[in-house]
């Protein structure tokens, strides 16, 4: 049978929920926000409203996520794409590829701010495995999987913990620096409101974190029974 397309009202109503609870989320904090809150904010005369769209603030965020995802995992692919078909691709280019989809959110005037700042607490809190595991999508870094054969030729020099180690830090990186940078450009603090140079900066920070040697002091904690 096939699935019934919501209606035009249904959609503007779900993308209007949307839109308010981005712009609270990010502004007060995810945990700070609660459903009646949204609802009212969004001027919805039900006062179910979210509970009706979505169910739970959980599948709320998930629409968020969803929302931003598609344009993320289109630039992303591209990009992976040409680094697949390029033997002597850089690690700088794989990074890229991580960092500038995301980035290009700072562009998009319907939340893309909001995301980037979401995303930032989620990932703070440790809560984008969560949302995986509760609801079997993975919100974020998209592509995770397409990107893991051409990490490996990189970071080879790593054991495995250390590895695992550095890509959780990498995302960390990702999302807290752009959500810092966020505070730059609305402050308006010229050079470090450049995006493209923060960017290119964060880019490079993450090759350096992800190349460095492993001390003797880090391989004698890994080497303990």
């Amino acid at each position: 049978m096939a699935t019934r397309k919501p209606s035009a009202r249904t959609q503007a109503t779900r993308a209007k929920l949307i839109a308010t609870a981005e712009t609270l989320f990010a502004e007060k904090g995810v945990a700070s926000v609660s459903l009646n809150e949204i609802t009212r904010a969004a001027e919805q005369k039900n006062r179910n409203a979210v509970h009706y769209h979505f169910g739970d603030k959980d599948a709320l965020i998930v629409a968020i996520f969803e929302k931003h995802q598609g344009p993320i995992n289109e630039r992303r692919s591209a990009m992976l794409a040409a680094i697949a078909e390029n033997p002597s691709a850089t690690l700088a280019a794989l990074v890229a590829a991580l960092v500038q989809p995301v980035a290009d959110r700072f562009e998009d005037p319907d939340g893309g701010l909001a995301y980037i700042k979401i995303s930032a607490q989620l990932a703070a809190a440790n809560l984008l495995r969560y949302f995986h595991q509760r609801t079997g999508k993975d919100i974020a870094p998209a592509n995770w999987p397409d990107m893991s054969e051409l990490w490996e030729p990189h970071l080879k020099h790593l054991p495995e913990p250390i590895r695992d180690h550095r890509m959780s830090l990498m995302v960390g990186m990702l999302f807290h620096g752009l959500a810092d940078h966020a505070v730059f450009r609305e402050a308006d603090e010229a050079e470090l409101a450049n995006t493209q140079l923060m960017v290119s900066n964060l880019i490079d920070a993450i090759c350096a974190m992800l190349v460095a040697p492993v001390s003797q002091a880090t391989t004698a904690v890994l080497e303990r029974p």
